[in-house]
């Protein structure tokens, strides 16, 4: 039986664009309708006054005209909360990767970070985007066979449009944002998949996620980084479409 057109958006995370997931998706069932997202300021979304998360949630919502299922890498993971919760009737499931409710640690919260590395980066990318983004992204792969081929895939067309221009923007409402109070309000059924190797965002933070969103599942791939859709994509790949087959099989009892 071939697999249903299922609708699926993904949103990437901050620093890159929607071609990061450029060799992904060749895994994916080509029956799927999959819609990649461009965050503002990043490849060819323009970026208003500020980055406000709550605002891109709500135009990504606009351009969901369906109920669809929600892919979010790091940031793009954290937008993807915001659109469960404020648009329930557009969300059919989520997939959360290397993302967080909160990125920074607080009372009561000890899985965030005490402090961000990345700021570091704006100057770097600013500086050489090509250079320096194929060298974030060799780290998240270093382990990986193919990664040599994986990057070559991807890298032009990330770096097609040079260096995000929203990248303090978009650190610092990555910063400010807390979600945390609305995950036991999303009911969506919702995967997490985390690298064990995470230093940006650990696994810790899935834990969090898991413990908090009531319908979710959570699986740890011990050795990858940031990017396990990358590093371990035939392994992510197989996780998703189980997932999504799971409540297609639901849906049609």
């Amino acid at each position: 039986m071939q697999p249903s057109a299922q609708k699926i958006y993904l949103i990437h995370g901050w620093g890159v664009n929607r071609h990061v997931f450029d060799d992904f998706i060749t895994r994916l069932p080509a029956a799927w309708d999959v819609h990649l997202l461009n965050l503002p300021g990043h490849g060819t979304a323009a970026v208003g006054e500020t980055f406000d998360i709550e605002r891109v949630a709500d135009e990504f919502a606009r351009q969901i005209e369906h109920p669809a299922h929600i892919l979010g890498w790091s940031l793009g993971g954290l937008v993807a909360l915001y659109l469960a919760a404020r648009h329930p009737q557009k969300i059919q499931s989520l997939c959360l990767t290397a993302s967080f409710a909160k990125l920074l640690a607080a009372d009561h919260y000890p899985e965030g970070l005490n402090q961000v590395a990345l700021g570091k980066m704006i100057a770097l990318f600013q500086q050489d985007y090509a250079k320096h983004i194929k060298l974030f992204l060799q780290l998240q792969l270093l382990h990986t066979p193919d990664a040599a081929a994986i990057i070559e895939r991807i890298l032009p067309d990330i770096v097609r449009h040079g260096a995000p221009t929203a990248l303090r923007d978009a650190l610092n409402a990555a910063e400010h944002a807390d979600a945390r109070h609305l995950l036991p309000h999303i009911r969506q059924p919702s995967l997490l998949i985390f690298g064990g190797k995470d230093a940006i965002t650990p696994s810790r933070m899935g834990g969090y996620l898991h413990r908090h969103l009531p319908h979710s599942r959570l699986h740890i791939i011990e050795k990858a980084a940031h990017a396990p859709f990358l590093s371990h994509a035939d392994e992510f790949a197989a996780h998703y479409r189980s997932f999504i087959d799971a409540q297609q099989h639901e849906a049609a009892e």
